[in-house]
């Protein structure tokens, strides 16, 4: 009875919303599958992202965890539909990954040609290298996924 319970927790793991693991084949699926500018019927699409760890004197000695700013941006500046958003994003550094849905948190002041999404608790890597960034973006109208990326970007670390 043990084991069965063992592999049920195991199996619900892999369901974690915000967790990180080594996983060449889905890095690979995710870079494969995505775009640079995201084309979605006639709006065209660039994904910007900031991350950072978190050192000042308050932090723990090997600092908070990564914490990540993602914006969804239409390149022609007009507002972005409302059938549109950003549901999760994935960080790749190496052969790791961390997937995370995105949290709750809005500015109400941002243009309507762009949409901001926040994740927290990500990874402690690094600061002071570069990641790979990829939002999933719904189309909630037809109900298509599609994956828009921000490569290289650096990680920053706050003091």
């Amino acid at each position: 009875m043990v084991f069965i319970v063992l592999i049920i927790l195991t199996s619900c793991e892999k369901e974690d919303i915000n967790y990180i693991r080594v996983d060449k084949e889905l890095i690979s699926e995710l870079n494969s599958k995505s775009y640079d500018t995201l084309m979605i019927g006639s709006n065209s699409f660039i994904l910007d992202a900031y991350l950072w760890r978190d050192f000042q004197p308050v932090s723990p000695p090997d600092g908070k965890p990564m914490i990540s700013i993602n914006w969804l941006i239409n390149t022609d500046s007009t507002a972005i539909p409302d059938n549109i958003d950003m549901i999760k994003q994935y960080v790749i550094y190496e052969d790791s990954i961390w997937i995370s849905e995105y949290e709750n948190e809005y500015r109400t002041n941002l243009p309507e040609y762009k949409i901001e999404k926040v994740s927290r608790e990500g990874p402690k890597w690094g600061p002071k290298i570069y990641v790979d960034v990829i939002s999933k973006v719904r189309d909630f109208k037809t109900n298509n996924n599609y994956y828009i990326i921000k490569k290289n970007v650096y990680v920053i670390r706050t003091d």
